[in-house]
C-alpha cells in the first residue's frame, strides 16, 4: 500500500506541471442499496410469493419487491446484489422476517433484500416445493423434490430427510398457479382481457400467490410482469416494474425521472419512463400493429413535451399521448440509420451514418456540410452553434450555415482529427471523447483562464476498455465505457474509476446526470448512481 499512496501524492502535486492526469480511486467498491441500483427487464416471472406485508417478484434479471402496506416498491435484488439467477420451481414468504425463500433446479437460497443479505444451501434433486411450521419457523425450512420431503435448518447447508411433517394447520407452504385458479375460477374466464399489452399481443400466466387477509391474488406472467387481482371488486390490475427491454442503449432526462431507450435486441423494444424514486415506470412500444420498427435506440433528447430518438429506423418522436411520427431520407435525413441528436434554438440536430441534418421546428429537414459524408456519432448544442463529433474528426456549424467547419484551435490539435465516438459540454468545460481518450478545454472559469482555453489531451488507460459515451456536469466529466464508468474532474486532472462487473453489469452505452443521480444505460439495464457517494 506504501508504494501506491506515494505514487498518488507525487502525481497530485506534479498534476499541473507535469500535464499528467491523476488516477484515483480503482475497481469495485461496497455499494449501499440506495447509492446504486440496477433497474432490469423484470416482465417474464418465474415465481411469485407474499404475505400481508409484502410482494416478491421473482424474475430472470432478479426479484422485484412491493412493500403492500405502503403501495410501493422497494429497491429490487439483482445481480449486482448477489442474486443468482437460476430456474426457480418455489417460493415463499418467511414468516418470522418477512425474507424470501427460494426453491430452485440445485437447491434453496434464501435471500433478505430489507437486510440485503442471502444464502444458498445445494439440494440433490433441488426443491419443487417449500414448506414451513406456522409455530417454529425460526427451525428452518421443508422441501419436497422426487425423493420426498426433507428438512433444511436455518442456517445450515445440507438437508436431512425427514419422515413427519406438521400438521396441515401449522403448514405456510407454496401454492400452484393450478390450485389458486380452481380456487378462483374468475381468473381463467378474464384472462384473455387481462392479458394483453399495447401492442395487442397475447401472454399467460406463470405463477400465482395469494394473501387472502387482504383479499388479493398475485399473477405472474411470461412477459407483463405481475398481474394484481381484487377479489372482492374482481378487478386486475398490472404492476409495472423495470424496463421494457432487458437492454439499454440509451437515455435521457425528463422531468421527474428519465426515458430509457432499448438496444434492439428484444422483440418488446420501444421506450421506458422511469421516476427518479423508482415508483413509476410507463412503457411507450408504437402502433398496435407495427411497433414504432426503429430497431436500437442511440441517442434521445426530449424537447417540450415530445420525445426525440435517434434510431437505426430514422428520427422517432413520441408525442404525450403516445403518438409518434418519424423522419427518415423521405424527409430528407442523409442516412436512415441515426446516431446523435440534440435539440437548440434552431431545431434537432441530427448525425446519421451518412452526415448532419437539422429538422426544423416546421417539420423541414436541411442538409448540413455536404461534404461530410460520414458517420455522425456526436452532436453538442452551444448556443446557436453545433459542435459536431464524425468518423473525420471534431467540427463546428450553426443555424442557417451549410457547412461544418474545422476551427484552427481543433485543427492544431491531431488527436480531434480522429474518430469521435462523444461530444458534450457544460457552461464550465467542453470534452470530446475518441476510443481510447478525451480533449478537452475550459469554456470559463478560473481553469480556463490559467490554461490559456487551451486543449488538454488525457487517456483514461485501461480501466474504462473503449469509451462510448461522455457527460459534462458543470465541472466534472462523466464517461462510460467497455468495461465500466469514470468520474473526472479536470480542475485536479484526476480519474475515479468503477469497473464491470462489481460496480456496473457490462458496457456502458450511455450516461446522463441530474442534481441528485447519475443515470447509466447498460447491456443489462438502467443504472442509478447517487452522486453524492462518488468522489
Amino acid at each position: 500500500m506504501i508504494q501506491p499512496l506515494i505514487r498518488f501524492c507525487l502525481l497530485s502535486s506534479l498534476a499541473h506541471a507535469a500535464a499528467a492526469p491523476v488516477f484515483g480511486q480503482t475497481g469495485s467498491r461496497l455499494w449501499r442499496p440506495e447509492e446504486r441500483a440496477l433497474i432490469a427487464d423484470m416482465s417474464v416471472v418465474d415465481a411469485v410469493a407474499a404475505d400481508e406485508n409484502v410482494l416478491y417478484v421473482v424474475t430472470r434479471a432478479g426479484i422485484a419487491v412491493y412493500d403492500l402496506r405502503f403501495d410501493r416498491w422497494e429497491l429490487p435484488v439483482t445481480t449486482l446484489d448477489g442474486y443468482v439467477p437460476a430456474p426457480v420451481l418455489a417460493a415463499l414468504v418467511d414468516p418470522t422476517d418477512q425474507s424470501l425463500w427460494l426453491g430452485t433446479v440445485t437447491g434453496v437460497a434464501n435471500y433478505s433484500p430489507r437486510m440485503r443479505w442471502h444464502q444458498t444451501a445445494a439440494v440433490t434433486g433441488g426443491a419443487a416445493e417449500l414448506m414451513m411450521d406456522r409455530e417454529d419457523a425460526f427451525a428452518g425450512v421443508y422441501l419436497r423434490n422426487r425423493s420426498g420431503w426433507q428438512f433444511l435448518p436455518r442456517g445450515g447447508v445440507m438437508a436431512r430427510p425427514v419422515s413427519s411433517l406438521p400438521p396441515a394447520r401449522r403448514q405456510i407452504r407454496t401454492a400452484s398457479l393450478q390450485e389458486i385458479v380452481t380456487r378462483h375460477p374468475e381468473i381463467e374466464t378474464m384472462r384473455a382481457g387481462t392479458l394483453l399489452d399495447d401492442r395487442m399481443r397475447s401472454f399467460r400466466y406463470t405463477a400465482a400467490a395469494e394473501v387472502p387477509l387482504r383479499g388479493l391474488v398475485f399473477l405472474g406472467t411470461n412477459g407483463l410482469g405481475v398481474v394484481r387481482y381484487d377479489i372482492g371488486i374482481a378487478s386486475f390490475e398490472v404492476l409495472p416494474f423495470g424496463l421494457l427491454a432487458p437492454g439499454a442503449s440509451a437515455v435521457a432526462l425528463a422531468p421527474g425521472g428519465v426515458w430509457v431507450g432499448s438496444d434492439g435486441r428484444s422483440s418488446r423494444s420501444g421506450f421506458t419512463f422511469v421516476s427518479s424514486d423508482l415508483q413509476r415506470f410507463r412503457f411507450e412500444q408504437g402502433p398496435r400493429v407495427t411497433g414504432f420498427g426503429m430497431g436500437a435506440v442511440h441517442a434521445m433528447a426530449l424537447r417540450g413535451e415530445e420525445l426525440w430518438a435517434a434510431t437505426d429506423g430514422g428520427v422517432v418522436v413520441v408525442g404525450p399521448s403516445g403518438a409518434a411520427r418519424r423522419f427518415t431520407t423521405v424527409q430528407g435525413l442523409p442516412a436512415g440509420r441515426v446516431l446523435s441528436l440534440a435539440h437548440g434554438a434552431g431545431g434537432v440536430w441530427s448525425g446519421t451514418q451518412r452526415g448532419l441534418a437539422l429538422v426544423r421546428d416546421d417539420g423541414t429537414v436541411t442538409r448540413v456540410g455536404a461534404q461530410l459524408f460520414d458517420r455522425v456519432n456526436a452532436v453538442a448544442v452551444e448556443g446557436d452553434r453545433v459542435w459536431v463529433g464524425s468518423r473525420a474528426g471534431l467540427g463546428l456549424s450553426w443555424v442557417g450555415s451549410d457547412r461544418v467547419v474545422v476551427p484552427p484551435d481543433v485543427a492544431a490539435i491531431p488527436e480531434l482529427g480522429d474518430a469521435i465516438v462523444d461530444v458534450a459540454l457544460s457552461d464550465v468545460v467542453l470534452v470530446a471523447a475518441l476510443r481510447d481518450r478525451i480533449v478537452w478545454r475550459w469554456r470559463r472559469g478560473d481553469g480556463a483562464a490559467a490554461a490559456g482555453n487551451g486543449w488538454q489531451v488525457e487517456r483514461p488507460v485501461a480501466e474504462l476498455g473503449e469509451l462510448t459515451s461522455v457527460v459534462c456536469d458543470g465541472d466534472r466529466i462523466w464517461l462510460g465505457g467497455s468495461r465500466g464508468f469514470a468520474s473526472y474532474r479536470p480542475a485536479t486532472r484526476a480519474f475515479v474509476f468503477y469497473t464491470a462487473p462489481g460496480d456496473v453489469p457490462g458496457v456502458v452505452w450511455d450516461v446522463v446526470v441530474d442534481d441528485r443521480y447519475l443515470w447509466l444505460a447498460t447491456e443489462a439495464g438502467l443504472v442509478r448512481v447517487d452522486k453524492r457517494v462518488v468522489p
